[in-house]
């Protein structure tokens, strides 16, 4: 029996949801928003299902859509009353705890756009035409940003090597 439209939608759901979620968490912010943008983009998706399905990468296609909903939403809560903030992590117990938390402490210092680009870039894989797309802006931007952003993390990520020698000392 040939799998449904919906049967192969709900494999492609559980199969990107998390790491989607995870993301957009990682780009934007710890806020409930991410999972929010993420589950209106799903919900597109689903309806679009045929056409979407025969991409090559379907899953751009929702970090595209969720990226750009989780800004409007942002830049609706902007303009009202802020409303409480919740920090909710995605946790993954198998990781190395300390190397994770500095790396999010790291990430959390950057400028909001480099963030989004960083993760949507290293994190989420997509391309620098993608994330100009998501961001809503032109792809040297997006390289520019990117490339800014890398050099801020190099100041504030420790150097392997450094921990290494003094861990031999």
């Amino acid at each position: 029996m040939a799998p449904t439209p919906d049967h192969s939608f709900e494999q492609f759901f559980e199969a990107q949801y998390q790491g989607i979620c995870r993301a957009l968490w990682l780009g934007l912010g710890d806020t409930c928003e991410p999972e929010d943008a993420a589950q209106e983009a799903f919900a597109r998706a689903f309806l679009r299902w045929g056409a979407l399905s025969r991409l090559e990468r379907p899953a751009t296609w929702v970090f595209v859509v969720a990226v750009r909903q989780a800004m409007r939403n942002q830049r609706r809560r902007t303009r009202s009353i802020t409303a409480p903030v919740w920090a909710t992590e995605p946790q993954q117990p198998t990781e190395d705890v300390a190397l994770r938390l500095t790396g999010v402490t790291a990430l959390r210092q950057l400028a909001p756009r480099q963030r989004l680009a960083i993760v949507l870039r290293y994190y989420a894989d997509l391309s620098v035409r993608d994330i100009a797309k998501a961001m809503s802006c032109r792809e040297g931007t997006v390289k520019a940003t990117i490339h800014s952003a890398q050099d801020r993390l190099r100041t504030l990520l420790p150097d392997d090597r450094t921990i290494s020698e003094s861990d031999n000392a």
